[in-house]
């Protein structure tokens, strides 16, 4: 295998979601009770530590690759652009401005910017947001469904690239109704 050429043994495998937390959370969060919520580009996992050990996984099928077919779909851009489009303007929360600031989506096929569609920032965030909010919803649901959202408390860390979206520590407050650190 690859590891063996790299001359590296493995010595244990573990669940992505237990990993994120062992990366993740302090010491005080794993003992007293957090969830971390890795939001990846295919997968959201979830990951509820008590007592210094994961109590509890789940992953849903959604993740920050799903924001970027939106967009692309949305703004009938290429997966790349839409994906520069998330990263450079991306936000989850609508601000005063964002009806006012424009900004280029090139169309699917067209490399240069004279054939770029010019639209508001908040056109990019109404397709951004309802994806994130569903993500959320459903990793609240799982969280409710585990059993363990009183036993934890109210301590959420957020990870992935689709938690550095702007104005995610505030929708997640909102959705969640827990303490985000990300």
């Amino acid at each position: 295998t690859g590891i063996s050429r790299c001359h590296l043994d493995l010595s244990e495998l573990v669940i992505s979601p237990y990993a994120s937390g062992l990366a993740c959370l302090v010491e005080d969060e794993m003992n007293l009770g957090a969830t971390v919520i890795d939001m990846g580009g295919g997968m959201t996992t979830i990951a509820i530590f008590h007592d210094g050990s994961a109590v509890f996984t789940d992953a849903i099928p959604v993740g920050g690759g799903n924001v970027t077919n939106d967009i692309a779909r949305g703004l009938s851009t290429s997966l790349a652009n839409a994906e520069r489009l998330k990263t450079l303007h991306g936000n989850v929360l609508l601000s005063t401005n964002d009806e006012r600031d424009i900004i280029n989506a090139p169309q699917i096929g067209d490399d240069m910017d004279s054939h770029a569609s010019n639209v508001p920032k908040s056109l990019l965030v109404g397709i951004i947001a309802p994806r994130i909010e569903e993500i959320l919803e459903l990793v609240r649901a799982r969280i409710t469904a585990s059993g363990f959202e009183k036993t934890v408390g109210r301590r959420v860390v957020l990870t992935g690239g689709a938690s550095q979206l702007p104005g995610m520590r505030e929708l997640a407050t909102q959705i969640l109704d827990k303490q985000i650190r990300l």
